[in-house]
């Protein structure tokens, strides 16, 4: 992370009064952290680790069902499970792990743009009995032994709704001038209402797949135990739901725009529309960070595509010739 000087001109005019005031502010900023953490300037760039952006997502509606119609906790570890797959490349090591299914809701304000993306999967958080699943979303034991107890190694399903366009932005600074602390990571979820808002209807929607015709015949019955922190309310309640939200929201793994692209008179562009870093010979960012906007989806195919554009780049400016297919 580069903190340090900016360049400022002085105007008459109001607005670029005000543009000279919070450079000047990102200017002191950029000195006091460079001061603490006692690191050498190369370039100051205020927009590095600022405007971070997820997939907020819920991966506790759970839906029990009746067995033999999910996986189990032994479905996917037993050895005749892998036996099958290596004789004939079928079972259920054959899929894609567990993930069943995806669905899209379209925004109110623009029907062109999901809003909402809807992860279904054929097992629960309680699935595991607490081995593993709740670690990786992030549920701390006594939540966990609290809200999946009822239903732990259990068959059921789960749909998880995933904000595609958050509002809310956070950001990643450093620690310490050690490279190999591990850095501050702020994700500053929810903080913007609308996600909130969105999580409520996507909890309804998610509740009314979940209570379909279809689902009933394997059994479906929905965990409807009152979420820790969450039992003062009205249970399915607007308020309930939007509390749901703030205990249960999480990560998806899909961080993204902490050293965004844009032209040069957006102080918080890191990037050019070549993925050079500004002011820096010979520094590239070629990832997920580079994109302004977290994509409406999920980002390992955008930043497959990301990684061939920079390539082209590079070839580019050393001219070797690229070929578009």
């Amino acid at each position: 992370m580069a903190v340090g000087g900016i360049d400022t001109h002085v105007s008459d005019n109001d607005d670029d009064m005000e543009d000279v005031l919070e450079q000047q502010q990102q200017q002191q900023q950029g000195q006091k952290y460079r001061h603490d953490l006692r690191i050498p300037v190369v370039q100051h760039l205020p927009g590095v680790g600022q405007n971070l952006q997820d997939h907020p997502s819920i991966w506790n509606l759970a839906w029990t069902v009746v067995p033999g119609n999910s996986p189990n906790l032994f479905t996917y570890a037993n050895p005749l499970a892998f036996t099958q797959y290596a004789k004939s490349k079928t079972g259920p090591l054959s899929a894609p792990f567990a993930m069943v299914g995806n669905a899209w809701m379209v925004g109110e304000e623009d029907p062109e743009w999901p809003e909402l993306q809807f992860l279904m999967t054929s097992f629960t958080s309680g699935t595991d009995k607490g081995m593993l699943l709740h670690k990786i979303i992030g549920f701390t034991e006594e939540f966990y032994n609290r809200y999946f107890n009822d239903i732990k190694g259990r068959e059921g399903f789960q749909i998880g709704p995933m904000l595609t366009r958050p509002q809310s932005r956070g950001s990643i600074t450093l620690k310490s001038s050690n490279p190999r602390d591990k850095p501050l990571i702020d994700p500053n979820f929810l903080s913007h209402p609308d996600d909130v808002r969105l999580f409520v209807k996507g909890i309804k929607f998610a509740r009314s797949i979940g209570g379909t015709s279809a689902l009933k015949r394997l059994g479906a019955k929905f965990n409807s135990k009152p979420l820790p922190g969450c039992e003062h309310l009205a249970l399915d309640s607007d308020e309930y739901l939007a509390c749901f939200t703030r205990y249960s929201a999480s990560t998806t793994y899909h961080p993204s725009g902490t050293c965004k692209m844009g032209p040069q008179s957006d102080p918080y562009s890191v990037v050019d529309n070549r993925l050079r870093v500004r002011g820096v010979s010979g520094l590239r960012v070629i990832d997920a960070s580079m994109m302004p906007l977290v994509t409406t989806g999920n980002t390992n195919a955008p930043c497959i595509m990301i990684g061939e554009r920079g390539a082209d780049f590079i070839k580019e400016d050393h001219g070797v010739p690229v070929l578009f297919i």
